[in-house]
């Protein structure tokens, strides 16, 4: 579906705290179809709404919205670390009162805890490190219509990434303009910008692979009515974008 008022355009990022990534890239896609969720408070509505968003490829059964990308430049690439969070523990099977109370207090009134074991028990299970990933940019692309998305990223979005309501992925700001150029589907260096199906990506590029079963589309969770998967070649998960311009 391309409407009149649909354009191609490029979502820019400026993020202040790294991104952990899931099981898949984040695609534009997605992110758009969870605001849209808080829009609507209904998935099915959520995937209908995103529809009037973003052109809809029914033959291929995807949508012109990019993966994301780490904007990076000669004097800033992308850096790696680890964040460590954990998790809720079930008071009175895991949260026992010996592990919040003290074993003993010294004649100085200097208390003593228990240590928490690390190594295995119910502490370790609780204890989860993730691989994240910072540069000051990340960049989407996609078609569609720019003033309904940038409305709905403005109020809606505000972290980016896995544990994001742990205080990964901070937005501090973005923008969204008009380009030229489709680079939704295909990045300016003619490579695949997005899971693609085999049948797609052999059209764009002429290419022959061999793909793996994987979500193309929103909603890219397995427990929606909706989630579907295809052949498909998969984007990388840490994609680099080349920005001349910061």
């Amino acid at each position: 579906m391309v409407l009149n008022n649909f354009k191609p355009f490029e979502l820019m990022f400026e993020v202040g705290s790294p991104i952990i990534l899931g099981r898949h890239p984040i695609h534009l896609d997605g992110l758009l179809s969870n605001l849209c969720y808080k829009h609507t408070g209904c998935p099915q509505e959520a995937l209908t709404m995103l529809k009037e968003l973003l052109t809809w490829d029914g033959e291929h059964q995807i949508y012109h919205a990019s993966a994301m990308a780490f904007g990076v430049h000669a004097e800033q690439g992308i850096s790696a670390t680890t964040r460590n969070y954990v998790g809720n523990m079930k008071s009175g099977k895991q949260l026992r009162d010996d592990l919040i109370a003290p074993t003993k207090v010294t004649k100085q009134g200097v208390s003593s805890y228990r240590k928490l074991q690390i190594l295995g028990g119910p502490e370790r299970n609780r204890l989860n490190k993730h691989a994240a990933y910072h540069s000051p940019y990340v960049i989407f692309h996609g078609v569609g219509d720019i003033t309904k998305i940038e409305a709905l990223v403005r109020f809606y979005c505000t972290r980016l990434g896995v544990n994001a309501n742990s205080g990964s992925g901070t937005i501090k700001s973005f923008s969204i303009r008009a380009i030229e150029t489709d680079l939704s589907l295909i990045d300016g260096t003619g490579t695949h910008a997005r899971n693609m199906p085999v049948a797609l990506l052999k059209q764009k590029t002429g290419q022959v692979l061999v793909g793996t079963k994987m979500p193309v589309a929103a909603p890219y969770w397995r427990g929606h009515d909706n989630y579907t998967e295809t052949m498909a070649i998969a984007v990388p998960r840490v994609r680099r974008l080349l920005v001349n311009d910061f």
